[in-house]
């Protein structure tokens, strides 16, 4: 266990064992546990041909009951259960599945404890299974997308003051056994400064790790992954116009397997977003976005020079078919794009985006363009009906993995949160 995770169990152990010296307020009589949850039902027509050599359709089921308890009025209590399955996937002997008892999609969600002003100071502490998401997600995000989500273990204190919050995290990914040996973490220092609606600025350091050691070479005994991101995002609005810049910056030391030699990571992210309201009343807002994430010029040297979105909602910021940055590799990314958000009627959302996107390194071909478009519709708060269609046109770096042809994508869902 590294040291980030024994300082932050250190403090959930005597806030725990003396309460009393932490808490100013009395104990309140315990309130009933709320419940509430989510059935999410997505329909997708699957033209990208990434893992079928023709159109899929996939039907994905998402399932959440949360109960919300506070025992005491400093401390919360969350646990959420989730089932995450496509229709059809039992198991065919047991009656074509009709009969199949497993559910290997059930899982505990999140399950996580809050106390709140730990020292009677603005400091909440929470330790469990819980989410994270910061800024624009680009970094460290829920990934609501999925059909699964993305929630992390481990323990997050925050400190929150009226224009400043600051969240310190020690995480565990996976590890074989409870120790930390060939364990995987994720450590974060993030800190938002928000004196007005109209400016923000958020200043970060991340660190994930893969402690399994390398067994020969030079070396040997050294762990396999040593990241650090750090960076800054920024958003401000004067008038009609806005502005969002973020920075990013990625060292550190990483092997691609336990065998080889590791290489040294100098990678960055730079993006920047300029919007307009066209109109107030139906909310119509055209953006204009550049993002550029470093490729590696050279992946025979000893230098890893792609950048890593670590735990980023990819889906949300780099066009809907999810093609990147997955399919760039190494090459890295540029994302030109424009897009216009406008909300017509009341309930109704509508965006269109379209992106142009090219490797880092100039030198290389573009992996083509696409068009984007989404539109949601909420008739009552606890309903929502959306849908979405995409095409994707294969530039020169793509055409020998998914072929000259334009590819599809396509979504209907529908979610009820109650």
């Amino acid at each position: 266990m590294h040291r980030g995770q024994y300082c932050l169990l250190a403090v959930l152990f005597v806030s725990l064992l003396f309460p009393h010296l932490l808490l100013s307020q009395a104990p309140a009589p315990a309130p009933p546990v709320a419940i509430s949850g989510q059935i999410r039902l997505r329909t997708e027509i699957d033209d990208r041909r990434l893992s079928a050599d023709e159109a899929v359709l996939v039907h994905l089921l998402r399932t959440r009951l949360r109960a919300t308890a506070r025992p005491l009025s400093w401390l919360t209590i969350v646990a959420e259960i989730q089932d995450s399955r496509y229709l059809g996937s039992g198991n065919p002997s047991n009656a074509r599945g009709t009969t199949d008892p497993s559910a290997d999609g059930l899982d505990m969600h999140q399950a996580w404890g809050q106390i709140d002003s730990v020292f009677n100071l603005p400091i909440d502490l929470r330790f469990g299974r819980q989410p994270l998401s910061f800024a624009n997600e680009r970094l460290v995000g829920v990934s609501n997308w999925s059909n699964a989500g993305r929630v992390f273990d481990g323990a997050r204190a925050t400190l929150h003051q009226p224009d400043l919050a600051v969240d310190l995290w020690a995480t565990r990914l996976t590890a074989p056994s409870a120790g930390p040996t060939e364990s995987q973490n994720f450590y974060g220092l993030w800190g938002n400064w928000q004196p007005s609606s109209d400016l923000s600025l958020d200043l970060f350091l991340l660190r994930d790790d893969n402690t399994r050691m390398i067994r020969r070479g030079e070396d040997s005994g050294a762990a396999m992954l040593q990241r650090n991101t750090f960076g800054t995002f920024f958003k401000t609005g004067f008038g009609m116009f806005g502005l969002e810049l973020e920075g990013a910056g990625q060292v550190g030391d990483v092997a691609s397997n336990d065998t080889v030699q590791r290489k040294s990571i100098q990678a960055f992210l730079a993006s920047a977003t300029l919007w307009a309201t066209l109109d107030e009343a139906s909310k119509t807002r055209l953006s204009l976005l550049g993002v550029v994430l470093s490729g590696d010029g050279a992946p025979g040297d000893d230098r890893n020079e792609a950048f890593n979105t670590v735990f980023g909602t990819n889906h949300k910021p780099y066009g809907t078919i999810d093609y990147v940055p997955d399919l760039s590799g190494s090459l890295g990314l540029v994302d030109m794009s424009a897009n216009v958000a406008s909300a017509p009627v009341k309930g109704l959302r509508m965006l269109l985006e379209g992106h142009y996107f090219l490797p880092q390194r100039i030198a290389s071909d573009p992996f083509g363009s696409e068009v984007d478009l989404t539109v949601s519709w909420r008739s009552a708060a606890p309903f929502e009906l959306s849908g979405g269609f995409s095409v994707f046109l294969p530039g020169e770096s793509l055409k020998a993995r998914i072929g000259e042809d334009p590819r599809y994508w396509g979504f209907i869902a529908g979610q009820w949160d109650f």
